[in-house]
């Protein structure tokens, strides 16, 4: 059964709850649910409090965590080098071993919950017991990790302590894009930030393991923002939220809005190339993502809410501008060679961090071919910013914008190299369909007997999808589509709905002209909202 057919399909907790793994003589049977009382004393085993140490209470199934290990690990993660792979060189060690902490125990939830929802989704001859298991694990997953949270004084912490209550959170986004449920991960990105809160009177060291979950925490935070239409008032300390605000407050101006944007990335400014493990782990450079955060950000600023005045955010928007079209003049400055083995080891557990906890059975490339790979990786990510950019900045500040560098005539002089080319002379369409050849370089570059172990670069696939108007762009991304879904993660096939509609309205609305146009006419943001379609775009 396709990954689209299968999700498509209601999946249903049988009336009598998820399933129970019984605790007799190890063994792994599946029985109808204990009562929510029973449940609870059993459950009451394995949370912090006044109850002793923590034991092993549910039964682990040794098989999900291998199956996690060997094939989800590679899944997670968009390019094929296991030794910079945090799934497999952070996750899996810190949930591993003893003893077994209230947030190992979270942790290991919520791995194997991600991993049966996978293997679910791959298909088998237990996708219905596969979709039980996934969700009786992300229930105990969270409901350990909301006690730890609510419990636990960060004071009482060790660093690798604290770094598994972030992995733990963190682990529950991963629920989230692998699950059969729609989410942008709110929750779950909402518990993570309240985790980092609580530890920011600490020293934060980019090259720390705490650093490297950090970092995987900030670049969820930043897709799940490029979702959002307007400001929203928040009580958390998200970059793009704004504090909670009383009733007869009213939204700052947008020169205190930028005034509080200044310090907000002092984590990213610190930090060497050596440190920086996302170029990898998400196929994003360091500038790259940075000049996607500043984009989503003046992209609410600019928002028909706010409607600042052009003066008030020209310098801002120019120097972004400036830089996201940079590409064409120094490709290296954005697509710096990975160096290998930037993982920090993780301290304090029975395994060791290294490349003999492979996936596929081994699988990994020559470092030339990965490099080439995240290249690829790279480039289609800062195009389909581009994109993004020109999608959500208004057009009467883009047409300022364009207008202000028309006689800068180099800019529009089309730059080759080896590395592609992109000119402020082209369109989206045309910069859609470099997209495209990115993406499908990676998969001409990897080997057919491990394509389906590694990840999809998701994001900058949508964008070049969704924002498609040429019917050959959609054919393309069609087929992109098709290859990913085969991998087992849930939020491909939503993904994919969401394009499909936006599509029906553009032609709906542009009808002939439709091929002529830069962009489309539909927000996709706007259709997400209507739709109710919440999806994490990783």
């Amino acid at each position: 059964m396709a990954a689209e057919e299968f999700y498509a399909n209601d999946w249903q907790i049988p009336a009598f709850g998820p399933p129970f793994i019984s605790q007799y003589d190890g063994a792994d049977v599946l029985t109808e649910a204990p009562t929510r009382q029973a449940r609870s004393e059993i459950l009451a085993q394995n949370i912090p409090g006044e109850r002793g140490e923590i034991t092993t209470g549910l039964l682990f199934h040794d098989d999900l965590l291998d199956y996690y290990r060997t094939i989800v690990t590679g899944v997670m993660m968009p390019t094929i080098d296991p030794s910079s792979n945090p799934w497999l060189q952070i996750y899996y060690p810190l949930a591993s071993g003893e003893p077994s902490t209230p947030s190992k125990l979270s942790l290991r939830h919520a791995l194997m919950s991600v991993a049966a929802y996978q293997r679910a989704c791959r298909g088998g001859h237990s996708k219905q017991q596969d979709m039980q298991l996934g969700y009786q694990h992300e229930q105990e997953a969270s409901s350990i990790l909301q006690s730890v949270v609510e419990c636990q004084a960060s004071a009482e912490q060790t660093a690798t302590e604290m770094s598994t209550t972030l992995a733990a959170a963190l682990g529950l986004i991963s629920i989230d894009i692998f699950g059969p449920r729609p989410t942008d991960c709110t929750v779950s990105l909402n518990l993570a930030r309240r985790i980092v809160d609580k530890h920011a009177d600490r020293s934060l060291d980019t090259n720390s393991l705490f650093g490297n979950l950090y970092q995987i925490f900030r670049c969820y935070e930043t897709v799940a923002n490029t979702t959002k239409l307007t400001i929203e008032p928040s009580s958390s300390r998200c970059p793009i939220l704004l504090p909670s605000l009383d009733e007869d407050e009213v939204l700052p101006s947008s020169s205190e809005i930028l005034d509080r944007f200044e310090g907000q990335d002092e984590f990213e400014v610190g930090m060497t190339d050596a440190g920086f493990i996302l170029d990898s782990s998400f196929g994003i450079s360091k500038e790259t993502m940075s000049l996607l955060r500043q984009t989503t950000r003046y992209g609410l600023l600019c928002s028909d809410e706010m409607n600042p005045s052009y003066r008030d955010v020209a310098n801002g928007l120019r120097a972004l501008y400036q830089s996201l079209y940079a590409i064409e003049d120094d490709p290296l400055g954005f697509i710096a060679p990975v160096s290998p083995g930037r993982i920090t080891p993780c301290p304090d557990t029975n395994i060791c961090s290294s490349t003999h906890l492979n996936n596929a059975g081994g699988a990994s490339l020559p470092r030339l071919i990965s490099n080439e790979l995240i290249e690829n990786h790279q480039c289609a990510f800062h195009y389909a910013v581009i994109v993004y950019f020109r999608r959500v900045i208004p057009k009467h500040y883009l047409s300022k914008l364009d207008g202000d560098f028309t006689d800068d005539s180099h800019r529009n002089s089309l730059h080759s190299s080896r590395h592609g080319s992109v000119s402020r002379g082209q369109d989206c369409q045309h910069l859609i369909g470099k997209i495209w050849d990115r993406l499908e370089n990676i998969d001409c570059l990897t080997p057919r007997e491990i394509q389906l172990h590694r990840g999809n670069v998701l994001w900058p696939a949508f964008i070049a999808a969704v924002e498609s108007v040429k019917v050959e762009l959609r054919h393309r991304a069609l087929i992109w589509f098709s290859k990913a879904s085969k991998r087992g993660v849930g939020n491909v096939p939503r993904a994919k709905e969401v394009v499909m509609e936006v599509w029906r309205r553009v032609d709906r609305q542009a009808g002939d002209e439709c091929e002529s146009l830069d962009l489309g006419p539909v927000d996709w943001r706007v259709v997400m909202k209507e739709a109710g379609q919440s999806i994490m775009l990783t």
